[in-house]
């Protein structure tokens, strides 16, 4: 008997009330997608997402639509691992998610690893549209296979689009196709001498980030032996991106967490707890 598959989504608008508390005035959401209770910590309103089955098999899709109005501050977390399965040739899974953050707004989106099991092919579509005067701290994390089983590279497919506007006008504009059995994944390695090359790709965004030398110092200066980082600034000003390469993930999150910490020292804001 055939599994049906599943198409699920989320559909959730942050905004801010009349108190100055930070609300979903808008939730949708259908497995496998799932969200917890949100809770207001007096700064930004956190809103932890979860995969409650197993992973995204053959067929299965999500739709993710996360607005944030002016004034407002929403921290997306998901304490879970995304876990991309086996499937048969000429199939994948989506994953398809926009987000919206309005003048003056804050987003933080900072999920646990997605990771490529061996045999597996995924599609992951993500637009990033942002006002003037908005922030943002995103976090894309993505394990090649599972240490468990020995995996490295023993995906079939990982297409990967994700376009970044800032006022209006294109930032950062990021398309790749990795392939391992076909070659394409020789950029994507790891000079660090482990088998299991883990990537983050982390976007910055803040005015406040501009001239700030000390914070990008700070940031150049966090390199490690188990892991290397990068920076650049986008072609619009207020917005950057820092990107990670580590042996494990113990040395990827040990970095993610350092830059997360600067930054929302650099934009004098302070940051939730992820409470996972």
């Amino acid at each position: 008997m055939l599994r049906p598959h599943v198409a699920g989504h989320l559909y959730a608008t942050c905004s801010r009330d009349q108190t100055g508390k930070c609300i979903l005035s808008r939730k949708e959401f259908k497995t496998p997608v799932h969200i917890s209770k949100p809770y207001w910590n007096g700064q930004s309103l956190l809103l932890n997402l979860m995969c409650p089955t197993a992973g995204m098999l053959a067929g299965d899709s999500a739709d993710l639509e996360i607005i944030v109005e002016a004034e407002a501050s929403l921290t997306l977390s998901n304490p879970s691992s995304l876990r991309i399965h086996k499937m048969d040739r000429d199939s994948d899974a989506k994953w398809i998610q926009s987000f919206r953050v309005e003048k003056n707004a804050f987003l933080e989106s900072n999920p646990e690893w997605l990771i490529l099991q061996g045999e597996s092919a995924f599609t992951q579509r993500t637009t990033i549209e942002l006002a003037k005067g908005a922030e943002l701290f995103f976090i894309e994390a993505i394990a090649p296979g599972r240490i468990a089983h020995n995996e490295a590279f023993s995906f079939r497919q990982f297409r990967n689009r994700l376009s970044l506007r800032y006022d209006g006008k294109l930032a950062l504009l990021e398309k790749h196709c990795v392939e391992p059995s076909q070659g394409t994944a020789t950029a994507w390695t790891n000079e660090l001498g482990a088998p299991f090359p883990f990537y983050i790709s982390i976007l910055l965004v803040s005015e406040k980030l501009e001239d700030n030398k000390a914070f990008w110092q700070a940031i150049h200066e966090l390199q490690d032996t188990g892991f290397r980082i990068g920076s650049s600034q986008l072609a619009q000003s207020s917005c950057w991106c820092v990107k990670i390469l580590a042996q494990d993930p113990i040395a990827a999150r040990k970095a993610c967490s350092a830059v997360r910490s600067q930054y929302y020292r650099a934009i004098q804001r302070e940051a939730a707890a992820l409470r996972r």
